[in-house]
């Protein structure tokens, strides 16, 4: 799907949802749906208030969690405390996995773990619409700094 056709979809249904689609609304939505990067709530304010610096917290936070609830954007606990949000709508189902240590996240698909979670629900008669993935643990980087510092 075209970054354009992505933004009609998410202003449809915002609109179809109650939300006014607002100059700034948009352009949060934009930015979201521009990143390739997972994002705070924070670094997507900043980015927003580049082009607009009147743009309000409270409407980045809003609008992220309509944009999560309708799954046009996924929300991923950092395991800190914090959330990295990315943009999936339109691309390929991915899992993560996510250090405790420096928060880095790593996506990965594995082919034979999604052919074992289907056969997992199919055994209990249990339709999987969606799912999400997420391993807790140390990375590579975190794992040679720490073997360095003993």
């Amino acid at each position: 799907m075209k970054p354009d056709q992505e933004l009609q979809v998410i202003e449809r249904h915002l609109r179809g949802s109650g939300f006014r689609w607002t100059n700034q609304r948009s352009l949060i939505v934009k930015t979201a749906l521009g990143s390739h990067e997972h994002f705070t709530a924070e670094q997507l304010l900043d980015l927003c208030r580049v082009l607009d610096p009147k743009v309000s917290r409270a409407t980045v936070y809003r609008t992220l969690a309509v944009l999560e609830e309708a799954g046009f954007v996924e929300g991923l606990d950092t395991g800190d405390g914090g959330r990295r949000f990315e943009h999936v709508l339109g691309h390929e189902h991915h899992d993560h996995m996510v250090c405790t240590r420096c928060t880095a996240i790593v996506e990965f698909r594995d082919d034979e773990l999604e052919r074992r979670q289907e056969a997992a629900a199919r055994r209990q008669g249990f339709k999987i619409e969606r799912h999400s993935l997420r391993l807790y643990g140390i990375c590579k980087a975190c794992q040679v700094r720490e073997g360095a510092s003993r």
